[in-house]
């Protein structure tokens, strides 16, 4: 079997789709990645071969222009909203067609060179990202089956549907009107890796995939492995999230690593390389171990405690080491894992403008960490949401399922069970 796998060049969608990559390559079937160029360095570290198509085209500053720069600073969304539309506004509707509108643009900036390698190479199968729209496109061209793969955000987000519903927005029907295919409005699978204890149910087409952490290629270092001295915090700042608001996170960061500080015997700051020079003044505690670049899943478990802003990636690993989680997140998609987290009685969640600036936010920080780390209900809950992962199907066992969608279209029958490793 040929897999094609394609994302749009974000490391946060391409890294929850390695297992299953790596687990197709394992099978012995022949896999290809393809995105724009700037994935390119990132694809290659994960050891998979990699197909460069059509142009790159900046993603931060898409996001944050006028028209979606409110994107970036919600109050909170209705609960529940991805499997209940029907709660959002028009301008909440508004917005998320306007991200619908940007991962059109960024479809448009790969499609031709994607079909063009698609039509060349003739795999029997396409595994998109949910957000990447270009891959049902080119899976519709060449008549074959396409399987969304969800990034770990609760729910499907269909954010080129209008509404969530079944009518394309113009923009992504466009892309299929350019290349002569049929509009499809539904993949013809779905592989979920979001943790049992928060996800939604999609339907009969979805399979979910035990979450396996990919957080990057990294050199172990010893003292994971090592005693503790005392309790231990994990800080932790998503790339994607630095990525795209910049600076403008960093007092927040050092707002909650200098109420981590004061809370436990260590604190790991898991940040870029680009956040280390605003973030110096408060490294410089002694109970500050500075790890950059070293993937999350190396060291979570050693944490009695992670606080982050929301990622799906972060939000797994920690679920799957059974770490309780202090979330504060900014953006709706983020804030949906915070609020399924803590209704799952594993964290706190906060809105960035929940956190008062200065002190008060580090004290208002300083009591929610207490919280969380005194409490035995959060850990408790925490790993619930760990046994939850590891008793679903690994990305090994879900081949086949791959295999029978590539064969004939369709998922295995539910009733014959798959082997749980």
């Amino acid at each position: 079997m040929r897999v094609l796998f394609t994302t749009f060049p974000w490391h946060s969608h391409h890294f929850p789709m390695v297992p299953i990559e790596q687990a197709c390559l394992a099978a012995g079937h022949e896999v290809r990645v393809a995105s724009t160029p700037a994935l390119q360095p990132i694809a290659a570290a994960s050891g998979l071969p990699f197909v460069p198509v059509g142009r790159d085209v900046n993603l931060a500053a898409l996001s944050n222009d006028r028209s979606r720069a409110a994107w970036h600073r919600q109050e909170r969304w209705p609960q529940d909203w991805p499997i209940h539309p029907e709660l959002l506004n028009d301008d909440q509707f508004a917005m998320i067609e306007n991200l619908g509108r940007m991962q059109a643009v960024m479809a448009d900036a790969m499609l031709d060179d994607l079909l063009e390698y698609a039509r060349a190479w003739r795999p029997d199968l396409v595994v998109h990202d949910a957000v990447t729209l270009a891959g049902p496109v080119v899976a519709s061209a060449l008549g074959i089956p396409s399987v969304s793969h969800l990034w770990g955000t609760p729910g499907p987000q269909r954010i080129e549907m209008r509404r969530f519903g079944s009518e394309p927005i113009p923009e992504y029907a466009a892309l299929y009107e350019r290349v002569g295919a049929p509009l499809r409005a539904e993949p013809t699978a779905w592989l979920d890796p979001c943790a049992p204890g928060t996800r939604y149910e999609i339907g009969p087409t979805c399979r979910q995939v035990r979450y396996v952490p990919y957080n990057g290629p990294g050199v172990m270092p010893l003292w994971p492995l090592e005693p503790r001295r005392g309790t231990r915090i994990c800080v932790t700042w998503g790339a994607t999230s630095t990525a795209l608001r910049g600076d403008s996170v960093l007092d927040l960061v050092s707002q909650c690593i200098r109420a981590a500080t004061s809370m436990a015997d260590e604190v790991v700051v898991a940040v870029t390389d680009r956040a280390v020079e605003g973030l110096k003044p408060v490294l410089a505690d002694d109970r500050v171990r500075l790890a950059t670049n070293l993937p999350l899943h190396l060291f979570m478990g050693t944490c009695d405690l992670v606080v982050h802003h929301g990622g799906a990636g972060t939000s797994l690993t920690a679920a799957l080491a059974g770490v309780p989680q202090l979330a504060i997140t900014a953006r709706p998609e983020p804030s949906v894992n915070g609020a399924r987290l803590a209704a799952a009685g594993a964290a706190q969640h906060f809105l960035t403008h929940e956190v008062p600036a200065g002190e008060d936010g580090v004290r208002l920080l300083r009591g929610e960490i207490a919280e969380l780390m005194g409490f035995p209900g959060y850990r408790s809950a925490a790993r619930e949401l760990a046994q939850g992962i590891l008793a679903q199907p690994t990305p090994a066992a879900t081949v086949a399922e791959l295999e029978s969608v590539a064969r004939g279209g369709q998922l295995l029958p539910s009733a014959v069970p798959l082997v749980h490793h």
